[in-house]
């Protein structure tokens, strides 16, 4: 068996799509004002670090897809320019790295791009709903492999827990590098897969939502050809996002040359 797998069909990427609406609709059909209560007392007694940090950037949403999580692993973000003018995340999420990069930097103009957007528009009590009602951010539901965006049009693209969902993960490398300006930003976090985690994951039906699998080797030839590293780790899978079914985590900004 492969280490990696980079490329799925069509059909077996909507396979995928399905189940990950499916588990996004589970986790937000009952968003209420009493579940954001519930959520800042699990954090309270359970993670204590991720209240604090929610206090801090005052993130009173419901749901959170591991994004403070990411937000300490990034060191939040500081290697960023303070101001950044066009930015983009792909494959946003429902609850987006956008809310919290966004208290980061000064950001002029947000875009969030995702193929199930229209039905995150849907959800109540998150700040991608907030933000499109106050019209404060663009959407998309590009995918990642096509972006309707000009060459280098973005200071920065944020693309964080996504190339282990995408149908072509080499293409929407080779997207996101067209859009990003010279000098522009890429922010990339992505878990890891190897053998053994192949071998693990294939026998779950979480495998359904995760038809690709990357490892850190790849990246990293990958980047060292048009991007000065600004900011990496590669965490060990004691110290990943996922430690059951990725051997580690890898955590990236780069500037374009």
């Amino acid at each position: 068996m492969k280490e990696e797998k980079l490329k799925v069909n069509e059909t077996r990427w909507k396979e995928a799509q399905i189940y990950e609406r499916e588990v996004w609709i589970k986790r937000n059909q009952n968003n209420s004002l009493l579940r954001l209560v519930r959520k800042f007392v699990s954090y309270l007694i359970k993670k204590p670090d991720l209240f604090l940090i929610s206090i801090r950037y005052s993130d009173f949403y419901c749901g959170d897809d591991s994004n403070l999580w990411w937000l300490k692993q990034f060191d939040k973000y500081k290697v960023l320019p303070k101001y950044i003018e066009r930015a983009l995340e792909v494959g946003c999420g429902p609850f987006t790295n956008m809310r919290l990069i966004s208290k980061c930097s000064k950001i002029n103009e947000i875009v969030c791009s995702d193929p199930s957007i229209e039905l995150y528009k849907t959800f109540k009590l998150t700040w991608l709903v907030r933000q499109i009602k106050k019209n404060k951010i663009k959407v998309s539901d590009d995918k990642c492999e096509n972006l309707k965006y000009p060459d280098k049009y973005f200071d920065l693209v944020v693309c964080i827990n996504v190339l282990d969902h995408v149908q072509d993960a080499i293409q929407c490398l080779k997207e996101i590098d067209r859009v990003i300006k010279i000098g522009g930003f890429i922010i990339l976090g992505q878990d890891l897969s190897n053998k053994e985690d192949i071998e693990k994951i294939m026998k779950t039906k979480d495998e359904i939502g995760h038809p690709i699998k990357i490892n850190h080797i790849l990246l990293d030839d990958y980047f060292k050809q048009t991007y000065k590293n600004c900011f990496k780790r590669v965490l060990p899978r004691d110290k990943g996002r996922d430690p059951k079914s990725h051997y580690g985590t890898y955590i990236f900004i780069g500037q374009k040359n």
